[in-house]
């Protein structure tokens, strides 16, 4: 049987009317990374359905790994989270109205979980292609921390095997023109190429500048 590796993003949230999280997710859905096959979906911005939709997809294809994506906004590089903390704190309401102020996102559950992801090798794997990145120990308080979190936990008290990290990707430009700011973003075409990578170091499989040669 193939092995698969989960990718998922988010919904567009907030006064964002979209997330490229969701866009890098959809575009990998079904490529092959070595001996493994990507299978996507697309989560939604909810305290509750988040966790649940995820606690799904492990069911239904006992992945190898899950790598979630998400919209880090005024980020400027690619940022491969370390840890997850058992807290929700949100600055803005989910998708059903909800404002967690200082909530577990598993009662009773451990402090925090570190990534399993090789996050010092993705990190290198990303450096040696000139896309920038780096590595960071804080996912937030909102649903990308909670999801990372619920994610480890389930997978540590359910006995499976598989590997789990997150990745928080900046605004694209199109986002940036929208909003008439000053912020840093990435073009999603860089974005994919950036998580491709990160699959291939998560799977074992050649660098992308090998098998292009």
């Amino acid at each position: 049987m193939t092995p698969i590796l989960l990718v998922t993003g988010f919904e567009a949230y907030g006064d964002h009317d979209a997330n490229p999280s969701m866009e890098v997710a959809k575009a990998l859905d079904g490529r092959p990374i070595g001996p493994a096959t990507v299978r996507s979906a697309v989560l939604p911005v909810h305290h509750a359905e988040a966790s649940r939709r995820v606690a799904a997809l492990l069911d239904e294809h006992d992945p190898a790994a899950v790598l979630h994506l998400g919209l880090a906004p005024g980020r400027a590089r690619i940022a491969l989270e370390r840890v997850a903390l058992n807290v929700m704190d949100y600055e803005i309401p989910d998708a059903a109205g909800h404002l967690a102020r200082g909530e577990a996102c598993v009662p009773g559950g451990p402090a925090a979980y570190f990534s399993t992801v090789p996050v010092a090798r993705i990190l290198a794997a990303l450096l040696a292609e000139s896309i920038p990145a780096c590595v960071s120990n804080t996912a937030g308080t909102y649903l990308c921390n909670q999801t990372l979190y619920t994610t480890l936990h389930r997978l540590a008290t359910t006995g499976r095997a598989a590997a789990a990290g997150f990745v928080h990707l900046p605004l694209s430009p199109a986002m940036v023109a929208a909003r008439g700011q000053e912020l840093p973003s990435l073009d999603p075409s860089l974005a994919t190429r950036a998580v491709e990578i990160a699959l291939a170091v998560v799977a074992g499989a050649a660098p992308l500048s090998e098998r292009s040669r």
